[in-house]
């Protein structure tokens, strides 16, 4: 198998963490040009603004009108020099060409960098350094497919540093074993019947891989299926959620059972109201639960994501012996001349307490999901199963993310327990797939040869700070005050109208505004709101302190 260097060795990086504000703060930290106009000693610092739907570029006093976009080219330098950017005063060193343009009123930044570097910037970050150096082998050759598999050369990025691709965050010289890991497997891909795989992966599958088709319903791939995979299981840091039930639901013992209690009630309501014709002679108690068990998969089989929870109950139901009740019929006199009119008493029949087993099915998605607070993911596709501990059963709910592919959990279980080397964690994980070497070379970086600029312009003018909304709501029980301090004083945060990077841009929150967060969501958003506007802000920018005041 082949790629070409012009396809495979660079990858161009949309870097989404990058767009939450107007201000983009650079600090060069090697040898870099600006459109072939500047260049910048190591150390220099770079303030990019937006102005009216163009870039503003502010360097030593100097201002340069830049239009709707601009570039910073990077140069060689001596063996051992950082070469790269730290931008908004971020540790991590993003490594390789930037490209800033404007779209939809906000900054557009996209980083091409060498795919191998790139990868040292997203190793780490989707899994942790201190992972088996083989677990960490898998997931470089894993990122590895995935980012070449996945280049667009028709437009104007390949992927995001988040999740929607993977996690990329640049180069942090510290994390030595994910590096090491890219290294030890440089250029090595997963490839099917002589083509890139789908090499897609998960933080944990709760013990069952998924199949892409279950999880997209794009198509079958014979690589992503569904497959029992108790290393996940085993490993203790895989992200589960438990709900212990009391098998004698009469006692009480914790808010769970209570709430699962009053749910079955109204279900078993519902049960008896198709037997008894006059519910308000008809009493019943839960007196025992005797079993738990899941059943009917959503996508068909005998395992993987289960739609049904079984509750098998003891039921003591009060009730009249007769379905027809006794009358008794009552002659009395009501004209007080005699006359007599026929009056029908209800008379109860005799009531009998039957004491017998029930089982109700019950949805998991979103009935016991909901009703227990064990959702992990927001897609409802959680693994569900039944553990019986003496006095109780134990709902427990896995799986973090989608499930398809590798498992991060998983891989790492079988290096550190099983001793598992990144061939046998593949195998397993993309069964039938091979493992092939490219041989990539990133293009050569050119000395600089621009002269340094000696001769700073008159400081700009600083932008009056605009005016903060006003937030005069008392949180609620589960609610809290925040305030945006992740951004400088005359730069600003975007609220935006969904959780998510590129939904719309509502209005501009500033430094020291006040938010009264309404919810805490996946993937560290919050759901915020002042007296005069509500959205979605990212959790990194803003803080339980005041912000200093100027």
């Amino acid at each position: 198998m082949s790629a070409s260097p012009e396809q495979s060795a660079h990858v161009r990086v949309l870097l989404t963490s990058f767009q939450q504000t107007n201000t983009l703060k650079i600090t060069i930290h090697g040898a870099y040009s600006l459109d072939s106009k500047l260049s910048f000693q190591r150390g220099s610092t770079l303030e990019v603004y937006l102005l009216d739907d163009q870039l503003m570029l502010h360097y030593e006093g100097m201002s340069y009108a830049a239009g709707n976009s601009l570039k910073l080219i990077r140069h060689s330098v001596k063996d051992g020099q950082e070469n790269g950017l730290r931008l908004q005063g971020d540790f991590s060193l993003y490594t390789g060409d930037l490209y800033l343009s404007v779209k939809n009123q906000r900054l557009f930044p996209v980083l091409t960098v060498p795919i191998e570097e790139y990868l040292f910037g997203v190793v780490p970050y989707e899994m942790a350094d201190e992972f088996p150096l083989e677990a960490l082998k898998a997931q470089a050759i894993a990122a590895r497919t995935y980012t070449i598999a996945n280049l667009k050369p028709d437009q104007a990025y390949d992927l995001v540093d988040n999740t929607n691709d993977q996690v990329y965050r640049g180069l942090n010289a510290g994390k030595k074993n994910a590096i090491q890991a890219v290294k030890e497997t440089g250029g090595t891909v997963c490839t099917y019947q002589g083509q890139l795989a789908m090499c897609l992966y998960t933080a944990s599958n709760g013990g069952f891989t998924e199949s892409a088709y279950n999880a997209w319903g794009r198509e079958q791939i014979p690589y992503l299926i569904i497959q029992e995979d108790r290393h996940d299981v085993e490993n203790p840091l895989s992200i589960v959620r438990k709900a212990r039930i009391s098998k004698l639901m009469g006692s009480g013992e914790s808010g769970e059972t209570d709430k699962l209690k009053d749910y079955l009630g109204k279900r078993l309501e519902d049960r008896l109201k198709e037997t008894h014709k006059n519910m308000d002679d008809v009493t019943y108690e839960i007196k025992e639960l005797r079993g738990i068990t899941p059943h009917t998969t959503r996508y068909g089989g005998s395992v993987g994501v289960m739609k049904t929870l079984r509750f098998d109950l003891v039921v003591a139901v009060t009730a009249p012996t007769a379905e027809d009740e006794d009358t008794e019929i009552n002659l009395t006199d009501s004209s007080g001349e005699g006359g007599y009119q026929v009056e029908a008493v209800r008379q109860p029949g005799r009531m009998t307490t039957t004491t017998s087993e029930v089982s109700l099915d019950c949805p998991v998605f979103p009935d016991i999901e909901q009703l227990l607070s064990l959702s992990i993911n927001r897609n409802e596709n959680e693994i569900v199963s039944i553990k019986d501990e003496q006095d109780v059963f134990v709902i427990q709910f896995s799986r973090y993310g989608h499930g398809v592919g590798m498992s991060q959990r998983g891989a790492e279980w079988m290096a550190k327990k099983y001793g598992w080397n990144h061939q046998q964690i593949l195998r397993f994980y993309y069964p039938g797939t091979e493992l092939k070497t490219l041989h990539m070379q990133p293009n050569e970086l050119t000395p600089l040869d621009v002269l340094y600029l000696t001769t700073p312009a008159p400081a700009p003018s600083p932008t009056p700070r605009p005016t903060l909304m006003p937030q005069s709501k008392t949180p609620g029980p589960t609610q809290r005050i925040v305030f945006v301090t992740g951004v400088s004083r005359d730069s600003s945060l975007n609220l935006r109208a969904k959780p998510d990077l590129l939904s719309d841009i509502l209005t501009r929150l500033y430094y020291g505004q006040e938010l009264l967060v309404i919810s805490e969501l996946e993937d560290a958003w919050l759901q915020v709101q002042t007296d005069d506007a509500a959205g979605y802000v990212r959790a990194e920018y803003v803080s339980p302190e005041p912000a200093d005041k100027p």
